[in-house]
Parts: structure tokens; C-alpha cells; sequence
């Protein structure tokens, strides 16, 4: 009997780890967005200038402008014709589309923000993705007595090289500690006190 009891739970939990593992192959999703490009390959591209453009060199007729600034900031004003898809949004399936038709039809996307370390985060996102029409607008915007301005930005040059500290570094060779013999303990000689000695005689 309980030999019929132990095969009987046996099965039932193996029957049970199977539906789970169906239920789990079925139900599995690829991850929407994967990444194309490696932290190497887009730090190499941020030490050149080639993925900035400045406000006069825009090809207006093959380029679409992203402002990746808040929906309050761009209601207030915003660059012509430009298009509002703030960072926290650049992932969403709408935002994806978009860059998927700008790309196939071999625009150029420049994002721009308050200045161009705001559209660092939305561009390097993108490039990682495969987006390889994507520039930075170099340029500072800024509303000055109800007037947008843009004004030409001096980038910083960042002080420590970056690419050199995601480079694979080779693993060395392991150095052998040698151990120092292991000292023998010291004897421990114990000596007994000598009692003392009643003084003799009395009353």
C-alpha cells in the first residue's frame, strides 16, 4: 500500500513539472528590445565628435529633430517641426516604430536637450540598439524673454579614457606565495610554587 501511495505522489509531481515547463515554453517572450552594440563599440563613437552636428550643419530636408525634453518643457517652446519623445519614453513601442521608419528611410535623427549631455543617455540607448542614424544636436537651448534660443556648446572632453577601462584585460599569471615553515610551539614548563610554611610554636 504504500509502496502504491509513494508511485502514486511520484507521478502526479512529475506530471505537475512538466505542465509547469509547457506553461513556461508557451507563455515565453523574446525581449522586445535587444541590444546590437557593445559598451566598446559605443565608447569608441563618443570619443570621436563623429555623432555630433551643430545647429548650421543640419540637412533640414533629410533630418528629423527629437526633443527628448519634458512635454512641459516642449509645450513652452521647441525647435521648428520638431518631434517631442522625452527620454523616459524612447523605448516605447510608438517611439520604437518611429526610429524604425526614420532609419529605413534614411533620415538622420538629431536629439537635442538643454544641452548635449541631456541627450547623452536617449542617444547612446538608441545607437546601442542599432540605430546608426542617430546625432546629437550640439547645441545649448534656452528660453530668454519668451524667445528660443540656440546657442553653439563647448563640449567637455572627458579626463579619464573610458574606452582603455572596458578594454579585456588579459588575466596574469597566479604568483606562488611560498608559506614559511610553520614554527613548532614553544614548550610551556610549569613550575610549582612552593607553599609557605606555617611558623612553628605557639602560646
Amino acid at each position: 500500500m504504500k509502496e502504491l501511495e509513494k508511485t502514486k505522489r511520484i507521478s502526479i509531481s512529475t506530471v505537475l513539472f512538466i505542465l509547469v515547463i509547457i506553461i513556461g515554453v508557451l507563455t515565453f517572450k523574446m525581449p522586445t528590445n535587444v541590444y546590437k552594440k557593445s559598451n566598446v563599440e559605443t565608447l569608441a563613437l563618443l570619443k570621436t565628435e563623429d555623432y555630433l552636428v551643430a545647429n548650421t550643419d543640419i540637412d533640414h530636408s533629410n533630418s528629423v529633430l527629437v526633443d527628448i525634453r519634458d512635454i512641459f518643457d516642449y509645450s513652452i517652446n521647441h525647435l521648428e517641426n520638431a518631434v517631442n519623445i522625452p527620454t523616459s519614453d524612447i523605448l516605447n513601442e510608438s517611439s520604437i516604430s518611429l526610429f524604425d521608419e526614420l532609419r529605413d528611410a534614411g533620415k538622420t535623427v538629431v536629439l537635442y536637450g538643454k544641452n548635449p549631455n541631456e541627450a547623452n543617455s536617449a542617444f547612446i540607448i538608441l545607437y546601442q540598439l542599432g540605430y546608426e542614424n542617430i546625432k546629437i544636436l550640439n547645441s545649448t537651448t534656452q528660453l530668454v524673454d519668451n524667445e528660443f534660443q540656440v546657442k553653439d556648446y563647448d563640449l567637455e572632453k572627458p579626463i579619464a579614457n573610458y574606452l582603455d577601462i572596458f578594454k579585456k584585460v588579459e588575466p596574469e599569471e597566479p604568483t606562488v606565495v611560498k608559506k614559511a615553515a610553520p614554527k613548532p610551539p614553544k614548550k610551556i614548563i610549569t613550575v610549582q610554587k612552593k607553599k609557605k610554611r606555617k611558623p612553628e610554636g605557639g602560646c
